[in-house]
């Protein structure tokens, strides 16, 4: 009875809510069931999903206990069903079961699932054997679901797809081991790389070991000459795919197993074995020292001669394996030589003109010198043969070996160039610039020098300069030139670029009138009573000189003329091309217009003169700018008529415009498709010219092709301006602003005897010239 009456009442508490639910259900206007478990045999909910394969699967709804039978695809009909109620049974998930529909067996029908079931499949590695492993052998794996995997990675991204899988299921996989294999983790993937779309999950295993070639020791290679054959001694040597020198250098190798199972690799010394370790490589790519070597060198080599050396003495150099020299370096040369002769004792070898004393280098193939101690025979100073000479008088020195000496530096800075014809003695200038007292630098041909006794230097007695103008100080054409002299009581002249000038003395300055064109190195004479002295001095030039060629009144009225600069008045073949002819007046103030005209002899305007040319209200001047056309018209048609209207003449200048430009080099060299490379010494060119910093190179070419290009070098074919291709603008001209770099490149003589070569295509080089 107190079971009924509970049940009763729990009934009557469903009813209840029931009823309240469907209470509200009726405010609404809708009528909802909300019973779970509504009678009969229906199934509610299975679970859970996905479900690991051996676990337990729950099935929940209203006559459970009623089912016969649960189909699993991939299991057939499973009747081991657990009953917990009649509202829920179990079922354990046998290890074949598949995804898909769950069916229900039951005594009036079937019931399937809505949703399909799914599993958790861990994959899982047991054990990697064998380890360490070897390139190219099988490698097994084991464990859990591994038939999910697609792809195993060894390191370094080195992937092998299932399709290459020797064994695969779900418990194992066999893989062979690639040969570019390296020690590191190994990875499964349960998608194939090659699909980019796909959702890969990893799993790492550690510690893979993958087998080396080795040796137990590498071989000790001390003393060992190229050529000699090499044997190495070790492990799973078949693996080696190179064999590498110290210097990067592949040589060939032979692979050998004996019958007792011993491995060996043999090889050959190269030429230009160098010392370092030598390496075996297998296909990773992993480098294995095999063997050191320690090269062998000459040794206990002697020079004969050792010091006295000229340039073209034969040098015979006696020591041990001799005959591994294959250059020989002399200092003061970057170039190496051959050697005359060689043998396993002796090396012979030509003395360079160029050489210095020092350490020369024997050079093996290996990049390995050995040093050897000489020196070059040198000038002796003796004696002067006057102690005490007089400024611009002539030095003479004795000594021995003086035909060695190529230069004299006075001390002042003054160099002097010599051709000597003794052994014993050397006559040597004196330039009256940059010499002072003091000590004489005897130089040689391959720039060592030897130092003279102190050389007296006495003022002379005729009038001299004793201080020029330093290099800072920049002088002008067409200025006054003042400067301190001595002895200025016996000067009776001066004279500038071998023209007589004036000039003043008053005391111990000199004034001389410097004319407008004296430019760089204009020769300036001191003309005494009792000598003469001659000084280079760089002037710059006026680039502009203006000359008065008429002045007075000359009224052209209506239409007259002003006609004094024809007909003979004035030579125009002195005139060039570019100069200036301006002409001043004053306009009538009572005209309303005002016009000019430039004619010939017969008064006809020249030739692209502009005609009639009317003028500006309160103009004071016109400036024409005369063509050699126009010059030709003046000298071969009676010269100049200024004519026109309204306007008095005052004055007529010519103002020449004289250029800074230096031409250092003037031909013809076509540049025809790069064929042609034009090098130029600085010594002839730019040293000369006074080129420096500041000023502007320019190139002059004809060109006949609109794809014209040049390239610049310097004498050791480093391209200029980063090997940029060049240029010619529409006139033909690559103008080129000169900085500190460009200027000590070009001044700077290389090797061979360069500092600057030209290459192009599509035009003609016809002159190079400095501003």
């Amino acid at each position: 009875m107190n079971k009924t009456y509970k049940l009763s009442a729990l009934w009557m508490m469903c009813l209840i809510l029931l009823g309240c639910l469907s209470f509200s259900a009726c405010d609404d206007g809708d009528e909802e069931d909300t019973n779970q478990y509504k009678g009969g045999i229906s199934l509610n909910v299975f679970g859970p999903s996905p479900v690991a394969r051996g676990g337990v699967l729950r099935f929940l709804g209203s006559g459970m206990d009623k089912i016969q039978s649960v189909s699993i695809p991939g299991c057939g009909e499973i009747t081991d069903i657990e009953v917990i109620s009649a509202n829920e049974i179990r079922v354990t998930v046998p290890q074949t079961a598949e995804v898909g529909y769950v069916t229900l067996k039951t005594p009036t029908g079937e019931i399937t699932t809505k949703t399909k079931i799914t599993y958790t499949e861990p994959i899982g590695v047991e054990t990697i054997t064998p380890n360490p492993v070897k390139p190219g052998d099988v490698l097994t794996i084991k464990g859990e679901y591994l038939n999910l995997i697609k792809e195993v990675i060894f390191f370094e991204e080195l992937p092998v797809g299932e399709a290459d899988f020797i064994a695969h299921s779900c418990q194992e996989i066999q893989v062979k081991v690639p040969m570019e294999a390296k020690t590191g983790d190994v990875t499964l993937a349960d998608a194939s790389s090659d699909d980019p779309d796909a959702l890969r999950n990893l799993i790492h295993v550690k510690g893979l070991v993958i087998i080396l070639p080795s040796v137990e020791a590498p071989l000790d290679l001390t003393a060992k000459k190229p050529g000699d054959e090499i044997v190495v001694k070790g492990k799973d040597l078949d693996l080696v795919n190179t064999v590498k020198m110290p210097n990067g250098e592949e040589v060939e190798f032979a692979y050998d197993k004996s019958e007792g199972g011993e491995e060996t690799i043999t090889f050959i010394l190269p030429e230009n074995a160098t010392d370092g370790a030598v390496v075996m490589i297998p296909a990773s790519g992993v480098e294995v020292a095999i063997a050191n070597i320690g090269m062998a060198l000459p040794e206990k080599v002697v020079a004969t001669p050792a010091d006295g050396l000229r340039g073209g003495d034969v040098i015979t150099l006696t020591g041990v394996n001799m005959e591994l020299v294959t250059t020989i370096t002399f200092p003061g040369m970057e170039e190496a030589v051959e050697p005359a002769s060689k043998s396993a004792t002796e090396v012979k070898v030509a003395m360079p003109a160029a050489a210095i004393s020092g350490e020369l280098l024997l050079n093996t193939a290996s990049g390995t010198s050995v040093p050897v101690t000489i020196a070059t025979l040198k000038p002796e100073f003796m004696s002067f043969a006057n102690d005490a000479v007089s400024l611009g008088g002539d030095v003479t020195i004795q000594g021995k070996n003086l035909d060695l000496v190529a230069k004299v530096v006075y001390t002042g800075g003054a160099e002097v160039e010599v051709t000597p014809v003794s052994t014993t003695e050397l006559t040597v200038e004196m330039p009256t610039m940059g010499t002072e007292s003091g000590v004489l630098t005897l130089v040689m041909a391959n720039g060592e020098s030897v130092e003279t006794g102190k050389l007296t230097i006495n003022a002379p007695e005729f009038c001299y300069i004793p201080v020029l103008p330093g290099e800072e100080t920049e002088l002008k054409g067409g200025e006054i030139f003042e400067i301190g002299v001595a002895n200025g009581d016996k000067l009776t002249g001066v004279q500038v670029n071998s023209q007589n000038v004036q000039y003043i003395i008053n005391g111990d300055k000199l004034y001389i009138s410097i004319p407008q064109a004296a430019g760089k190195g204009t020769k300036v004479t001191l003309i005494s009573s009792n000598g003469t002295i001659d000084y280079s001095i760089d002037f710059v030039p006026a680039t502009e000189i203006t000359t008065v060629i008429w002045t007075g009144i000359g009224d052209v009225g209506s239409w007259g003329g002003m006609s004094d600069l024809s007909w003979g008045g004035y030579d125009w073949s002195t005139v060039t091309a570019g100069t200036d002819l301006t002409v001043h007046f004053a306009e009538y103030e009572t005209a309303d217009y005002w016009k000019i005209r430039f004619g010939n002899g017969s008064w006809a305007a020249l030739p692209g003169s502009g005609g009639d040319i009317s003028l500006e209200a309160g103009a004071k001047s016109y400036t024409l700018t005369l063509t050699q056309e126009m010059i030709d018209e003046l000298v071969n048609n009676g010269g100049l008529v200024m004519t026109g209207c309204n306007y008095i003449i005052g004055k007529i200048t010519l103002t020449e415009h004289i250029s800074l430009e230096t031409a250092v080099w003037k031909g013809s060299l076509d540049m025809a498709a790069w064929s042609v490379n034009h090098e130029m010494k600085p010594n002839t060119m730019f040293v000369d010219a006074g080129l420096k910093a500041g000023m502007t190179l320019r190139l002059y070419f004809d060109v006949y092709d609109a794809d014209s290009k040049v390239k610049l070098f310097d004498g050791h074919w480093g391209g200029l301006f980063d090997g940029a291709e060049l240029v010619p603008d529409a006139s033909g001209v690559i103008a080129i602003s000169v900085d500190d770099d460009l200027a000590t490149k070009l001044t700077t003589l290389i090797d061979w005897g360069y500092s600057f070569i030209v290459q192009g295509t599509g035009c003609t080089l016809t002159k190079v010239t400095i501003e």
